[in-house]
């Protein structure tokens, strides 16, 4: 088995990590995640997969910099330059939140690439028109201004249905947060991606596609995933009991379950 190998894509702030042997799985974080969103989840892909896990331009990097913070197109390339780079033919792409829009754009353009798509609390269902955000009352007002640890807690409040989800990692979250270059990196992306949407795309996608969904998401309330699917052509959509906007940190067993029942059928 291919363990902990990793490394970056030449001429780019875009890192990589492997693990397991078998087909390829490619695992895009979202926008607030970076390899710490996998953590329970690829192990236990990669007992029967070869993993592959992608680390965007960090926020505090040149490239986010440069970019003006990053929008869901700039992603969809980096993920590109990542499957060429990596000589990947046809993975499977398994996105979280931002990261689902990514996947599911170049899974769109590019079908006879990716052989199906797994949809992990992705954003862009048609949420945006009705004010959803990542940063709820007030808090980017107020996180601009200070690091106040209940303006944090407010914030992942959004994302995860129990706070001990994120409780351990609060010291690393203000630590990126007292840093001003990450900080704009992260407000300078939210704003690009603030109304992108996967809906106009949806019909279009022609690949079995899989949807993971908590019940308790404040970010994509399961209603909008609930009004998105159909409009997949070939889609299904799982829903998890009190679980929030990250199944695969939440509730890593069964959504693993879920996304083997998924790809085992299509041999993948």
């Amino acid at each position: 088995m291919i363990t902990g190998m990793g490394g970056t894509v030449p001429g780019t702030e875009i890192t990589y990590r492997v693990e397991g042997e078998g087909p390829d799985l490619v695992l895009v974080h979202g926008l607030g995640g970076l390899f710490h969103s996998w953590r329970a989840f690829r192990p236990l892909l990669a007992a029967t997969h070869r993993v592959w896990e992608i680390g965007l331009p960090a926020f505090d990097s040149d490239t986010t910099r440069a970019r003006r913070g990053n929008s869901v197109e700039d992603w969809v390339e980096d993920l590109g330059r990542l499957l060429d780079h990596a000589k990947l033919e046809r993975p499977v792409l398994i996105g979280n939140s931002m990261g689902g829009q990514v996947v599911a754009t170049y899974a769109e353009a590019h079908p006879a690439r990716v052989p199906a798509v797994v949809l992990l609390g992705s954003s862009g269902m048609g949420e945006q028109r009705e004010g959803y955000s990542l940063f709820p009352e007030g808090a980017v007002r107020r996180l601009v201004k200070s690091i106040e640890e209940d303006v944090m807690r407010t914030i992942l409040r959004t994302v995860f249905a129990d706070d001990r989800f994120f409780e351990t990692e609060l010291s690393d979250i203000r630590t990126h947060l007292s840093d001003r270059r990450w900080k704009l990196g992260l407000l300078t992306t939210a704003r690009r991606v603030r109304d992108a949407t996967l809906l106009p795309l949806l019909p279009r996608l022609q690949q079995p596609t899989l949807g993971v969904y908590g019940d308790r998401d404040r970010i994509v309330p399961i209603r909008f995933a609930r009004a998105a699917a159909p409009l997949l052509p070939h889609g299904e959509l799982f829903e998890l009991p009190a679980t929030g906007h990250a199944p695969q940190i939440e509730r890593p067993t069964e959504t693993h379950e879920r996304v083997l029942g998924f790809l085992q059928p299509l041999g993948l």
